[in-house]
């Protein structure tokens, strides 16, 4: 059983800290570990894979709550025009990540630095920081757990990753969901994202990470399209950049994405349970999200950027433009490109092809359709295009 004490003694022992700071985030924790016990079906593998993301968790809640406070001068950062990019899973937002990273004056969330924030990383060391190869081993381990994740997502120690890795620490995170079969908790974090405290956090653990190394962040999570409100409440200033895709690829991939994810911790894969989970996730993301973004828009002029992944593949340079205009930067030949080295060296499915099909997890054509009809005439999408990766 995974029980809260146990799993706070735990990081407590290894910290050696106490403080886990405002309790809010005991609800979530609660709703996840019900959820985990009641719904997940876990393997011993699962078990264990849970424990120790939460006390990780725990344990890097109580890093950065001993670190703020003991520098409490990390409050006064000041985080100007950050871009989130906000599209739908497997829509390229990780692509056009990657591809805004090229420039050395953004400042994106590296997973070396996500995994481990405490102490911040300096500028001085920060391509040579020892966590980064302690990470890089981590990584290395990633096909043996999960084999067939590098055909499906783009992962170094070195590069950006979603910043999903920061609410992990208040338990209001869609990781846990996309590891696990928990209906239970995954639908309430979609209704409450918004409810929380989960963006003041996030904010604080920026201030934390840019202290010692500044930039102009960009940040990415497809579950950011359940957080709009908070997000513009807490980074009036961010631009928001919307990634869209043909609605049949974008759904049969994700389906496949989160199967390799739970395959280790269940013994019990069920394609069609996949797939319920999956479309349930889309809905409150797109009805969420498009929803909030014609409530705010008006008073965010400017601020909403949107790109196909078509355009992604062919020519992003007007939208790349578009960003580096609205943060008054400049976008130099040398930033370029690199941008162009970036994409000559990251083809699609350079790492095998990976194979999707609706039919697989029966999902019907027409309940794509019915969900997505109206966002694809809004954004002048087809609903199909060819399934590779």
């Amino acid at each position: 059983m995974l029980e809260i004490e146990s799993l706070r003694q735990q990081a407590i022992a290894e910290t050696g800290l106490d403080d886990f700071g405002a309790p809010a985030f005991y609800e979530a924790l609660e709703r996840l570990l019900d959820a985990l016990h009641t719904e997940a079906r876990l393997n011993d593998f699962g078990r264990m894979r849970a424990e120790m993301t939460i006390v990780a968790g725990l344990g890097k809640r109580l890093q950065i709550e001993h670190y703020l406070g003991e520098h409490p001068q990390v409050a006064d950062e000041v985080i100007r025009r950050p871009v989130f990019i906000v599209g739908l899973p497997r829509t390229g937002t990780t692509a056009l990540h990657h591809l805004l990273n090229q420039d050395p004056l953004n400042r994106t969330l590296r997973l070396w630095e996500a995994q481990n924030p405490v102490p911040p990383p300096m500028s001085a060391t920060y391509y040579t920081d020892p966590r980064i190869a302690a990470q890089a081993e981590s990584v290395a381990l990633t096909e043996t757990f999960l084999p067939g994740f590098k055909r499906t997502h783009l992962i170094d120690a070195e590069e950006p990753d979603e910043c999903y890795m920061l609410l992990n620490r208040n338990f209001m995170s869609v990781e846990y969901p996309a590891m696990f079969h928990i209906p239970s908790y995954a639908n309430w974090l979609y209704a409450n994202l918004c409810r929380s405290d989960s963006y003041e956090y996030h904010r604080r653990q920026l201030q934390l990470l840019q202290s010692q190394h500044p930039g102009n962040w960009v940040l990415k999570a497809p579950f950011h399209q359940l957080g709009l409100r908070e997000i513009l409440r807490v980074y009036p200033d961010a631009i928001i950049l919307q990634t869209h895709r043909a609605p049949m690829a974008f759904v049969a991939s994700g389906c496949s994405f989160n199967e390799l994810l739970r395959r280790s911790s269940s013994d019990i894969i069920d394609r069609a349970e996949i797939g319920r989970d999956w479309m349930t996730m889309l809905d409150a993301y797109t009805r969420t999200f498009e929803a909030d973004r014609a409530a705010l828009e008006p008073a965010h002029p400017g601020q909403f950027i949107d790109l196909t992944h078509d355009d992604l593949l062919s020519d992003p340079w007007p939208v790349i433009e578009q960003i580096y205009s609205l943060r008054g930067l400049v976008l130099t030949d040398s930033t370029r490109a690199a941008m162009r080295q970036w994409l000559a060296a990251h083809p699609r499915a350079q790492h095998g092809q990976h194979q999707y099909r609706l039919e697989d997890y029966s999902i019907d054509r027409g309940e794509v359709e019915t969900l997505f009809g109206d966002y694809a005439r809004r954004y002048g999408l087809a609903m199909d295009e060819e399934i590779t990766q």
